[in-house]
């Protein structure tokens, strides 16, 4: 019975011994190889291996031996008319009653076109990166790599034979079964990342994100469906994170391909064009320039693509864009290539100037004022110089001619009535000369290297006799050099030194200590006295033009040196400020900007 079953079995069985001589074979065998029933017994099997094939059968024996199964494999056999046949081989183990090994069968099939070609399509399938599956005409799944197998947790096994759709969501399935018709019917190449959002199902049920391209497979047996699915679950998340990294940008973010349309745009483009996103994706970025730019722009963006790299803003280029109301409007804009894998894009921040034209107009306008209120300034200080001075000179001369010849004729109230008019035309004299001077610091713009040592060395022999005469005694750091204006910051340590003199206690010797250090990139200066002091609701007032806080007939003066000191301190780009309490002293420091 057992030989009757295997004489009709529709493949062909050879019986070998461990030598590898024919013992037995059945008629599907003779037919395979055209030889006659026994014309092979005895013979050994090398007989039917081509002259450049491999004996086979020594690597089956000895896995057979140890134990080890034996897949199907695909090689070649000579047929009795040395007809060279390709088939497919299996060895497996022949046992007798006791288990002991006494022999090896050998399954032989023929492999048809298709056949050779499945297999042949299953090496170039699993060499594929990407998941690859083979579909029948019916959507059954004939063919799958072990990419397939990872991506989607099936076994080979639980695919082959299922309808595609076991690998699509639920959602999906409905349309995609007409979609599947259509294609067999018109067949083309669709190429992946064509816009469409496709999923895949896992076996456990989850879904994710996937490209997928489709290639008709024209064959004898009819027409298949070869599609490469790819996982995009990483590009997702990253395009993900990018696009909420673009809607975060403070400025208007576009994206545009070399072909000069636009891909990818955030809210900001929305706010300062008045454009939706649906109105800008994939139209041509011209669309967002004035069309008196259009024609040229074209060129800038070619020639960008051909040397692509990041240019800032701010580069001089005078930038407008076109809002949806076709008015313009001033925009600063960066590009910067974007490397992708359709490519390099260029991604645009745009930014809307029109507020800061505005103040740079307002600015120009309030420079242009000051110029012309300075040059009225530049005349009024002439007419104090001349003008006013002229007249006071006169008054002045003659009360004092009046006093001179007349003074006997007066009594005692006229006599002083003259004493009053001359100490005010002195007074005013004495003001109007330090207005002048006020108004002319900074008319020099010369900056120089100034050395700070040498300049307090200069004063305290210009103020010697002062100094000698009040015993003020000094204690000077070592000082540095500094770039600025040499007249006015000499006029600067000369007022807070004489101050310091003039301020100075009763019975008590003036002691100035004069120090610097750097700070970041200013250098602060600090003159500290031991004189009066100064209370702190005057701190700020002592720096008022013509602001005094003590009678003339105590301390001398106009009120006007230290707003030279405010003046020239502004004028360096610093800072100027008093430490003091009243009867302990004060402490007067200001900033001057760093040589580099």
């Amino acid at each position: 019975m057992n030989h009757f079953i295997i004489d009709q079995a529709g493949d062909a069985i050879i019986g070998l011994d461990l030598a590898g001589e024919i013992t037995y074979y059945n008629r599907s065998a003779s037919q395979l190889l055209a030889y006659d029933d026994k014309e092979l017994l005895g013979k050994n099997q090398r007989c039917l291996l081509p002259d450049d094939g491999t004996d086979d059968f020594e690597v089956a024996r000895e896995a057979i031996l140890f134990n080890k199964s034996s897949e199907p494999f695909q090689t070649h056999r000579l047929t009795k008319h040395n007809e060279r046949i390709v088939v497919s081989v299996q060895y497996s183990p022949m046992t007798n009653a006791e288990g002991m090994l006494v022999g090896i069968s050998q399954v032989i099939r023929k492999l048809n076109h298709f056949e050779m070609a499945s297999s042949r399509a299953q090496n170039l399938l699993e060499t594929a990166p990407d998941a690859m599956v083979i579909v029948n005409q019916q959507g059954q799944i004939v063919l799958v790599n072990a990419q397939t197998e990872r991506l989607f947790s099936f076994r080979k096994e639980e695919l082959l034979g299922k309808t595609v759709e076991i690998l699509i969501p639920d959602s999906f399935i409905e349309n995609h079964k007409q979609y599947r018709q259509q294609y067999i019917q018109h067949p083309k190449v669709r190429s992946m990342g064509q816009g469409m959002e496709l999923h895949g199902k896992q076996k456990n049920g989850s879904t994710f994100p996937v490209e997928i391209s489709l290639s008709p497979l024209i064959t004898a047996e009819g027409t298949f469906v070869s599609a490469a699915i790819r996982d995009i679950s990483d590009r997702k998340r990253a395009e993900s994170k990018f696009r909420k990294l673009l809607e975060s940008a403070p400025d208007a973010m576009v994206i545009v391909s070399e072909s000069g349309l636009i891909q990818l745009v955030n809210a900001q483009v929305e706010n300062i064009f008045g454009y939706q996103k649906k109105e800008i994706i994939g139209s041509p970025v011209e669309m967002l320039i004035p069309s008196r730019f259009r024609q040229q722009h074209g060129n800038h963006r070619q020639s960008f693509f051909s040397n692509p790299k990041i240019r800032p803003m701010g580069v001089g280029l005078e930038l407008f864009g076109l809002h949806k109301k076709g008015h313009e409007f001033p925009v600063e804009i960066s590009l910067s290539p974007l490397e992708t894998e359709e490519g390099v894009l260029v991604s645009a921040a745009i930014r809307d100037i029109t507020k800061r034209k505005e103040t740079e107009k307002e600015v120009h306008t309030y420079n242009t004022q000051l110029k012309i209120k300075n040059k009225e300034l530049e005349q009024f200080a002439y007419v104090a110089s001349h003008d006013l001075q002229e007249p006071l000179r006169t008054v002045k001369n003659f009360v004092g001619l009046l006093d001179q010849q007349y003074s006997k004729l007066f009594d005692e109230n006229a006599a002083q009535y003259f004493k009053f008019i001359s100490q005010a035309t002195t007074r005013m004299e004495e003001l109007v000369i330090g207005l002048l001077d006020y108004s002319r610091i900074g008319q020099n713009k010369k900056m120089t290297s100034v050395n700070c040592q040498t300049l307090i060395d200069n004063i305290r022999q210009d103020l010697s006799s002062r100094i000698d005469d009040t015993k003020t005694s000094f204690e000077i750091d070592r000082l540095p050099v500094i770039r600025g204006y040499k007249t006015e910051l000499r006029l600067l340590f000369q007022n807070l030194i004489a101050n310091a003199i003039k301020f100075r206690k009763e019975g008590c010797q003036p002691h100035i200590k004069i120090s610097a250090q750097q700070a970041d990139s200013f250098w602060q200066f600090q003159v500290q006295d031991n004189g009066i002091g100064i209370a702190d609701k005057h701190r700020q007032k002592i720096f008022v033009i013509f602001q005094r806080l003590h009678s003339r007939d105590k301390y001398e003066g106009t009120g006007i040196g230290l707003a030279h000191c405010q003046k020239i301190v502004d004028l360096h780009g610093g800072r100027i400020w008093v430490n003091s309490k009243p009867g302990e002293g004060s402490s007067f420091f200001f900033t001057i900007q760093a040589e580099n």
